[in-house]
């Protein structure tokens, strides 16, 4: 059991960014250090190689100048001087026999290299080789060269020094590279703890959201990186996240609170029909009377329905290209009959059609529940005005009043759920229709503003989309 958790991976992020710092910087050094070996020993065998040559070329033009005796008497001083057991001479004839040697006692295994010799034939200037003799603990680099008419010199050398070199290195490295890996380790966590500090703080601002302190935010710190970025948009999203619950706990009360009336209504006068002996016609007054709640009750909970759908973008959009022009003079001609009832002029201005992509129903909605808001505030010989405009691909429908107006501190509200004015509030209606409106137009990509002066009316604009001409579709009808 306690072996399986030491081979356990990490899980912390901070242990899995130090094993990668770890792995990278090892896995680099012993990349680093191997080029850095295959140089070193590549130019160290050149230079063997690059000695051994001159060394034939200096006996070759000691043989022109002195004489064979002398190339004899230099190779023994040489031997002599280095080490017979390090380096061998020897003169052959092309045909492999040997003319003179030094004291081969130590190179018995060492060949007349008859290959070499065939190579030497065919024009070669020198033949180089490497031996792995029995005798020897190391390895050993030899040259065959022409140094005069049919004769051949054989120079021998160790190679102990070098491989002591190059096994020195191999040596050095790996404490080194020991001490390396420990301190990339203690960099690596050193520099995943710093750049995970951020996350922690976000981690922990979140736990302590989750246990109910919805008023926590990340710490700002002005580090200008990623991290920064983060706590900034994390805090960003729990302001949102607050407005939301505010806006919610807000909606659930005014829910309640417009609910209850409608309900108590209809409660007491079922209550009235128990409890009184009322004949046919109170009874029918009562039915009525409970019917007209219900419709409340169902208009406003399928207002809220729609205006949720609008604003979540989850009900399907049958997109189709629609007659703005014809909508309007549609619902002008339905709330002409509530218009002449209350004294009130409907005026129009519209050019002969104008398309917009959307949702026909939408539309609808959309107008009637202006027009609605503005018949409703308007006094008698007053006038509501609708107007269509379609400019730089945008349309804008405006629908202007000459009512009780808005007030200044009302007008910021006046698109919330549920939200009435104090000089609305005689009249009937759920503090939706406006919501509804914002949401439609939302929906459509589009927005919509107010503007208002107490006691000469007030403009509601919505602008949204229009229709690109490339779209060749029938307006709906």
């Amino acid at each position: 059991m306690y072996l399986n958790k030491m081979l356990r991976p990490p899980r912390t992020l901070a242990s899995r960014l130090t094993l990668w710092y770890a792995g990278i910087f090892i896995i680099s050094t012993l990349v680093a250090f191997g080029a850095f070996y295959l140089v070193i020993s590549t130019v160290i065998s050149k230079n063997t190689d690059q000695d051994l040559m001159e060394d034939v070329q200096g006996y070759s033009s000691m043989l022109t100048a002195e004489g064979i005796d002398q190339v004899k008497s230099e190779m023994a001083w040489e031997a002599l001087s280095d080490g017979q057991e390090h380096i061998f001479l020897r003169l052959l004839t092309m045909d492999g026999k040997e003319v003179a040697a030094t004291d081969m006692s130590a190179w018995r295994s060492v060949g007349t290299g008859r290959h070499a010799l065939e190579k030497l034939k065919r024009g070669a200037d020198y033949v180089l080789e490497t031996l792995d003799l029995p005798e020897q603990e190391f390895k050993a680099r030899t040259v065959y060269g022409s140094i005069g008419p049919d004769l051949v010199l054989q120079i021998g050398e160790s190679l102990e020094e070098d491989e002591e070199f190059l096994e020195l290195h191999r040596i050095v490295f790996i404490p080194i590279m020991a001490v390396m890996a420990i301190i990339a380790a203690i960099v690596g966590w050193l520099m995943a703890r710093r750049a995970l500090t951020g996350v922690e703080e976000v981690t922990q601002t979140a736990i302590e959201i989750s246990k109910g302190a919805l008023d926590k935010r990340v710490p700002f710190k002005a580090r200008g990186d990623e991290i920064e970025r983060l706590a900034t948009t994390f805090n960003y999203m729990l302001d949102r996240i607050n407005v939301l619950i505010k806006g919610m706990r807000e909606m659930s009360d005014n829910i309640a609170h417009d609910l209850r009336s409608p309900l108590a209504r209809i409660r007491g006068v079922a209550e009235m029909a128990l409890t009184t002996s009322a004949n046919d016609e109170e009874y029918k007054a009562m039915a009525g009377s409970m019917l007209e709640e219900c419709d409340r009750l169902l208009g406003m909970i399928n207002a809220m329905l729609d205006i949720a759908e609008a604003e979540s973008g989850a009900g399907e959009t049958k997109l189709e290209a629609v007659d703005l022009v014809g909508i309007i003079q549609r619902a002008c001609e339905l709330f002409q009959a509530i218009a002449e009832e209350n004294s009130v002029t409907i005026a129009t201005e519209l050019p002969e059609i104008c398309l917009v992509y959307g949702e026909a129903r939408k539309f609808q909605r959309m107008v009637a529940n202006l027009l609605d808001n503005a018949l409703k505030f308007t006094p008698p010989q007053g006038t509501v005005k609708v107007s269509l405009k379609a400019d730089n691909g945008q349309v804008a429908l405006s629908v202007s009043d000459t009512g009780i107006g808005i007030s200044e501190d009302d007008l910021p509200h006046v698109f919330k759920r549920f939200y009435r004015c104090d000089n609305s509030r005689a009249q009937q209606g759920t503090g939706l229709g406006l919501s509804l409106v914002k949401a439609i137009a939302g929906s459509l990509g589009g927005s919509v503003n107010a503007t208002s002066h107490l006691g000469k009316g007030s403009t509601f604009t919505v602008t949204i989309p229009q229709l690109p001409l490339s779209h060749q579709f029938q307006p709906a009808k």
